[in-house]
């Protein structure tokens, strides 16, 4: 039986990371994979773990990971939770400051997700900006990871258009195996609404506090999102 982690990483707030999580978890409950354990590493904005309160299959864990000045202690912190509830699926949805904690103690993190049984995926969400691409190619983690993917927002503007299509660390990537994908834009009217209502995004599509035609817009976001962003890296061979 295959176990993995998810570190959903992007060293910047309001890339997408958090949606990506939740867009991930779905998609494992969806596949039938069992409890999934999510992991909030930023206690000041726990977005995640407070959507997927009272969901049967997921149980939510604060761990603080934003504290780059006890980042060892951080670290010894996340693993005691993951080693105390164990599971087939880990997900942990990073704060902003994410490398100045986890990728900084890549030597300890890498050899203990992996005594642990559990393989190490990365999905990386790439902002519009040049930082976002230099910093995931300097990230320890996704040089180490056994799959990886870079993701582009739609929100942020058209993907084609990211710095990271011209960029050499894009080719670096793809040639150690890594893969890309979108996030698809959801219509904000309806993104406000959906961030409001608790619970897995795919049960939205039946939730009565949306409209017919905004129901049809999720489903459509969510099964595009699950194929271009979240699939990929759970599926494809390595």
């Amino acid at each position: 039986m295959r176990k993995d982690i998810l570190i959903v990483h992007g060293d910047k707030g309001g890339i997408g990371k958090s949606t990506y999580a939740g867009l991930a978890i779905d998609y494992l409950i969806q596949k039938g994979e069992g409890n999934v354990i999510v992991i909030e590493g930023d206690k000041k904005i726990d977005d995640v773990a407070r959507r997927y309160q009272g969901v049967t299959e997921v149980t939510g864990m604060l761990v603080d990971l934003a504290r780059p000045d006890f980042s060892e202690e951080a670290i010894l912190g996340l693993f005691e939770e993951i080693e105390r509830v164990g599971g087939q699926h880990v997900v942990i949805n990073l704060p902003a400051s994410g490398s100045s904690t986890i990728d900084a103690q890549s030597e300890i993190v890498m050899p203990t997700i992996r005594s642990l049984g559990y393989e190490v995926y990365v999905a990386w969400l790439i902002g519009s900006d040049e930082d976002s691409v230099t910093l995931a190619g300097e990230s320890a983690l996704c040089r180490e990871a056994d799959r990886k993917i870079a993701v582009m927002n739609e929100k942020a503007g058209h993907p084609e258009k990211f710095p990271w299509y011209q960029s050499g660390v894009r080719k670096e990537w793809l040639e150690s195996g890594g893969w890309e994908g979108v996030l698809p834009c959801l219509t904000e009217r309806v993104a406000i609404k959906a961030r409001s209502i608790p619970g897995r995004y795919s049960d939205l599509e039946r939730s009565p506090e949306l409209f017919i035609v905004e129901r049809s817009s999720v489903f459509r976001w969510v099964r595009k999102a699950w194929e271009t962003a979240v699939a990929p890296l759970y599926e494809r061979e390595a």
